[in-house]
């Protein structure tokens, strides 16, 4: 890959200088040479409008070239054949989004191609400093940063995106950090040290994960606001925590259990996750105080879990008892509506369904990993209690006609599984008529990479499928019958499209259809920038 030649080609190149890395192209063995193009540009400060030399500048479709700005900013490819190309910048200090320091766009290829501005912002950092007890520093704890991303749709908090650890005098510094809002966190110590140095059998203490300024709770924690090019310092003074020995058994309808975790509530979330040391039903570890939710794997694969935070652990304790109960599992059943003369062959699986995709994501601030069902499986095993959003993707022609747990019309609603609650069956109903629709998008600007986005409304929730224009045209096939509203929109990954509240304001400029079974629709979209 070009990427990974990035570091040696900066070195390489004499400064102020931008050279093509593909300068010696094939002849082209044809009687009729093909025709090509350039593409030109400059690369700036997207804050101060200054030009960003020595920028790396790739371009990748056809073929994949790398150059580097001038003194000006200025780069140049030529021999480019007619088309779209995506073109990449790289350049240490400057950033593009909060997980990559490259800004990524495409351009579009063609005689009358102008000279393009491309712009990077400068990298920010968050810095600090971790003390202890009469202010000393306290070296190797792990230091976090949460920031929002946009996943299918949806802004989630993830917090090990940015990690570093603090050195011997207490300092740490994370950098190449994006503008935006961040949660600042010290994790917690894996290491304890005794609380009176020198005591013999002295009981042991150490420290929590906290949120800046110093918090367990997420909720309540305090966001830095970081501008482009921003310098943040951020401090933590931690207080440490006694641990108590407990032990005691497992009251577990199975027989061996692989591993047991106590998890430490903190609002929402956890401040402190341990192993205990277990075996033959017996169990010993080391905890500070607290209420506990306790969960335990067997060897199986089944996940089994306390009734709620009901471990709660005040002192030294050698004969506590866990109840363990089994986690939720949630059956799903598949029920099938054909229609007579159908158009089209009807896709089925191996066991007689149609085949689709099943998941259950968390809906909580620091979601959980997915909970997958395809058709061969009776039903969603270890489902932990909490918030889900139900999506349910069938092959075409099929779309899914209604779905249901107990009551709930999951789509519409989302799901709440209870602590030490059954959930009732997940039912499907699908139906074989589905419709298709396809079109082109209008785009002032060639350079941008354009989704459109097929919503239907059911409640209070969206239902939201996704198509990358390419070269102005899409298409969408397993669409319900019924209303239906289009978007074409810029940067899509900075929309949070599931969200009703964001997606609200754009459904006026949308293009609503109505599709009958079987039917088709060819729809001509303007496109629309985010923000506006």
């Amino acid at each position: 890959m070009l990427l990974g030649a990035i570091l040696l080609f900066h070195g390489l190149l004499p400064s102020g200088y931008a050279q093509d890395a593909d300068a010696a192209a094939p002849p082209v063995n044809s009687t009729i040479e093909a025709k090509t193009y350039s593409v030109s540009g400059t690369v700036v400060n997207s804050v101060t409008g200054e030009p960003v030399r020595r920028a790396a500048v790739q371009i990748s479709g056809p073929t994949e070239r790398l150059t580097l700005t001038d003194s000006a900013g200025h780069f140049e490819f030529d021999k480019l054949q007619e088309g779209r190309v995506v073109v990449m910048l790289i350049k240490p200090g400057f950033v593009g989004s909060a997980t990559a320091p490259s800004e990524q766009t495409t351009l579009n290829v063609a005689p009358d191609a102008s000279p393009v501005v491309l712009k990077m912002a400068p990298a920010g950092v968050i810095l600090g400093h971790v003390t202890g007890r009469d202010e000393q520093p306290l070296e190797g704890l792990q230091v976090q940063l949460a920031t929002k991303q946009n996943f299918d749709g949806r802004q989630t908090w993830l917090d090990h995106v940015f990690q570093t650890v603090t050195d011997e005098r207490g300092d740490f510094r994370i950098g190449n950090l994006s503008a935006g809002t961040y949660y600042l966190a010290v994790d917690q110590s894996q290491e304890t040290t005794l609380a009176q140095p020198g005591v013999p059998n002295g009981r042991e203490q150490g420290y929590a994960k906290v949120f800046y300024p110093g918090l367990s709770d997420f909720a309540a924690a305090a966001p830095l606001e970081l501008r482009a090019g921003q310098q943040l310092v951020a401090n933590f003074s931690l207080t440490p925590e006694p641990f108590y020995q407990i032990s005691g058994l497992m009251n577990a309808h199975e027989n061996g259990l692989a591993s047991l975790m106590f998890s430490r509530k903190a609002g929402e979330g956890y401040d402190l996750i341990e192993a205990a040391e277990q075996q033959d039903g017996s169990f010993h570890a080391k905890l500070p105080p607290g209420s506990y939710i306790v969960t335990a794997f067997s060897a199986n694969g089944m996940q089994f879990a306390t009734p709620g935070a009901s471990v709660v652990i005040s002192s030294d304790s050698p004969d506590v008892q866990i109840p363990l109960s089994r986690m939720a599992s949630i059956p799903v059943q598949v029920q099938t509506e054909r229609v007579a003369g159908s158009p089209q062959p009807v896709a089925e699986g191996q066991i007689g369904l149609p085949p689709m995709a099943l998941h259950l994501s968390s809906a909580e601030a620091f979601p959980r990993p997915p909970h997958w069902w395809r058709p061969a499986l009776p039903e969603i095993q270890n489902v932990e209690p909490g918030v889900y959003t139900v999506e349910i993707n069938p092959v075409a022609p099929w779309w899914v006609k209604a779905a249901h747990c107990g009551s709930v019309d999951l789509l519409s609603d989302n799901l709440t599984v209870i602590n030490g609650a059954q959930p009732s069956p997940i039912e499907i109903t699908l139906r074989d008529d589905a419709a298709s629709v396809s079109g082109t998008v209008v785009s002032a600007e060639n350079s941008q990479q354009v989704t459109v986005l097929l919503v239907q409304t059911h409640g209070h929730r969206n239902l939201v499928a996704t198509a990358v224009a390419v070269e102005g045209k899409f298409q969408f096939n397993g669409v319900p019958p019924g209303d239906s509203a289009l978007l074409a929109v810029n940067h899509a990954e900075q929309l949070e499209y599931k969200n009703p509240e964001v997606l609200t304001p754009y459904l006026s400029k949308a293009t609503h259809i109505n599709l009958q079974p079987y039917g088709t629709s060819t729809v001509s979209l303007t496109l629309i920038p985010i923000g506006q």
